[in-house]
């Protein structure tokens, strides 16, 4: 019967192997058969050379199920495959930056609106001394919103974008200690609409949006932001986002893990070639360090 199937176009093909062998033999049986025959159930593959290094097959499964059940949006910071790519900061990396918090912004502490990022998802959270139980990765949050008080003051801009939004923690602990009108997320579609879904669930004193690169066109930000995601782009990408985005923007906060070296910079932008096409810029240690490599740039030509 399978071999007659196989005779089908593969469309068709694959929704008869649906009906035949989940019937049969059920679903578990269906996903071996389609295991076993190199079958692919992905409409449109996405080219790897414009994958980022994060845009892998189990992150993106993990954020379908946040989106498709409410079972897996209340428990997705939990998923194992979700994981792998964030929501796995350690207990001792949030003390770190707790305590960079302390030192430099200890105001945050006292608007305690920005554990409410904790709400959703059931994230992994730790007793820490003044704040209670929180999620590590939510400290890491509540650090780069210090690092950029720190390099740029209370006024962060109006118009801020973000390149790899996660599932939009970075830009709701921003919204509860700064004051901005805008605030765009550049991502991959599947990421972008958990990036609705989450933020949604939330009341936002400014207002968001979310978009992927080939929906944008050149344009002015007051800031741009990347918790890593930008380092993990191919180079052709590196060159888009900075056409398109970072060369146009007044200021810029760059958590970066490649281009000084190491393996993650295979195919992506060197720190030389980032100077000859980014605004002048300056590189400052990534504090805690969380691999070798890491660094972050900064600029301001506000």
């Amino acid at each position: 019967m399978l071999s007659k199937l196989k005779k089908d176009s593969p469309i068709r093909f694959l929704g008869n192997v649906q009906k035949f062998v989940g019937r049969k033999y059920g679903a578990n049986r269906l996903k071996y058969y389609l295991h076993r025959s190199n079958i692919s159930t992905t409409s449109s593959p996405r080219l790897e050379k414009n994958q980022s290094d994060s845009d892998r097959e189990y992150y993106l499964s993990a954020v379908k199920r946040a989106l498709d059940s409410s079972n897996g949006f209340a428990n997705f910071k939990r998923d194992p495959d979700y994981q792998r790519v964030l929501e796995h900061v350690t207990r001792s990396q949030g003390r770190d930056y707790l305590q960079i918090v302390k030192n430099e912004r200890p105001e945050f502490l006292d608007k305690q609106q920005w554990k409410k990022n904790d709400k959703i998802g059931n994230p992994i959270k730790y007793k820490y001394d003044d704040v209670g139980c929180v999620s590590p990765t939510t400290l890491r949050y509540l650090k780069v919103a210090s690092d950029l008080y720190t390099y740029f003051g209370e006024d962060i801009g109006k118009n801020i974008a973000e390149i790899g939004g996660g599932y939009g923690g970075q830009a709701l602990i921003l919204d509860t200690l700064y004051r901005f009108r805008k605030y765009r997320i550049f991502d991959i579609p599947e990421v972008n609409q958990l990036v609705a879904k989450y933020l949604e669930s939330y009341l936002l004193n400014g207002s968001y949006s979310v978009t992927t690169l080939n929906n944008s066109t050149k344009q002015e930000y007051d800031l741009v932001i990347s918790n890593y995601a930008f380092s993990e782009l191919p180079s052709n990408l590196q060159r888009m986002y900075i056409n398109k985005i970072l060369a146009n923007s007044d200021r810029g906060y760059l958590t970066m893990n490649s281009g000084k070296g190491g393996k993650r910079s295979e195919g992506k932008l060197s720190v030389e070639e980032l100077e000859n096409l980014l605004p002048q810029f300056e590189i400052h240690e990534e504090i805690p360090k969380t691999a070798e490599h890491n660094y972050i740039i900064v600029w301001d030509n506000s």
